[in-house]
């Protein structure tokens, strides 16, 4: 199989894109900066097996909607039951039940940030509705200061990661885009509850919610960047053809540039005083975690990447999406084995955007006028 050409968005999007100051860069131009991946795609190694079916009519930059928070619960898995969310004793399911119930609560009493914002799944609009701006293209909840326009929305997804939990049958999560873990999540309606109110809730910052008073604890995540890969096989088997061959090219790209590979969450250790034990006011530990994660390490650094499940758009596989400690993120779409040395050296390491496999982003806007683009703080 010859490595499909990847239809550019309309101008009008591109457009779009650059007016809110995204640093675009196209498929030819990353990948003749580049200059290593795109002269090999020739080799079989690069492409997807004969019969793997693309969707490459479709426009795709702008389908992806809003969200505020994605969550992944380590299982070790790669593969999951169909919708992870309706099992109702493991923490994806707990968690989403519990953030649902907390949603219809505030919204039908019409108070706090979950009442303002609302959830177009029971009837809200604030928060879920398409802001101006450029399409698929939405604000991060992890860029200061809170910003009611944040979608309430949660996405909850089971991860291969292995737990990093002391006490048997809890879990990690990870809490996304504010870049830190929880350790010892137990698969109960309480610390579901916990979670929620500590961590998810929309008025809760980074570093968490100000009056939080429960048990578990978190800590900044240590990674360069997060990548993640729909593996998802019982919802589409294309993604689980994908995952594989991308996962062996992300090796051997980001390796190239000094940067170790974590996919089994090896590094997310309980490594000094947890979040919620930092001294000062919330502002000040809000203050403390953004220049933490500043100083993640960019060279010689680790990165964490792991599968996922079900994020939509599998007819766009392979999905790859991107988290930075700064709050942002890039989902890309229709990535082949032969793109990854192009993501990783544009994309990774030097900030740019490329909209023929741009899905949308959070946090993205603003980030031209500075030397390391989407990098940039």
């Amino acid at each position: 199989m010859v490595a499909p050409v990847r239809p550019a968005p309309p101008a009008a999007l591109v457009d779009a894109l650059r007016a809110a100051h995204i640093p675009v860069e196209s498929l030819e131009e990353a990948c003749r900066a580049c200059g290593e991946a795109c002269d090999e795609d020739d080799d079989a190694e690069l492409d997807y097996p004969k019969g793997f079916d693309m969707d490459l009519e479709s426009t795709m930059l702008g389908e992806l909607k809003p969200y505020g928070r994605q969550i992944l619960v380590s299982t070790g898995k790669s593969d999951w039951i169909r919708e992870v969310t309706d099992d109702d004793e493991s923490i994806t399911g707990l968690v989403r039940k519990a953030y649902d119930n907390a949603v219809k609560d505030e919204v039908k009493g019409g108070k706090g940030v979950l009442g303002k914002l609302g959830n177009k799944l029971f009837g809200g609009s604030g928060g879920d509705k398409d802001e101006a701006g450029p399409p698929g293209v939405h604000p991060s909840s992890a860029a200061p200061p809170i910003d009611t326009s944040v979608s309430s929305k949660l996405s909850v997804l089971a991860s291969s990661f292995v737990s990093s939990s002391h006490e048997g049958h809890r879990e990690s999560v990870i809490v996304l885009p504010d870049y830190k873990v929880v350790h010892e999540v137990e698969a109960s309606r309480v610390a579901a509850e916990e979670l929620v109110q500590g961590y998810l809730q929309p008025d809760a910052g980074r570093a968490g919610a100000a009056d939080a008073t429960g048990s578990l604890r978190s800590w900044p995540l240590p990674y360069h960047c997060i990548v993640l890969l729909c593996s998802h096989r019982k919802r589409d088997k294309r993604c689980s053809i994908a995952a594989p061959l991308l996962i062996s090219q992300f090796h051997h790209h980001l390796e190239k540039h000094g940067l170790h590979v974590d996919e089994r969450g090896d590094d997310l250790t309980e490594d000094g005083l947890p979040i919620e034990e930092w001294e000062g006011a919330p502002e000040e530990k809000e203050l403390r975690l953004r220049e933490t994660l500043q100083g993640v390490k960019t060279d010689g650094g680790r990165v964490g990447l792991f599968k996922v499940s079900h994020i939509g758009g599998h007819r766009y596989a392979g999905n790859v999406i991107l988290y930075f400690p700064n709050g942002s993120s890039v989902w890309f779409g229709r990535v082949t084995p032969a793109d990854v040395g192009t993501i990783v050296d544009r994309t990774i390491m030097q900030g740019k955007v490329i909209p023929e496999l741009l899905r949308g982003g959070l946090g993205l806007e603003g980030k031209d006028g500075g030397p390391r683009g989407v990098l940039d703080w």
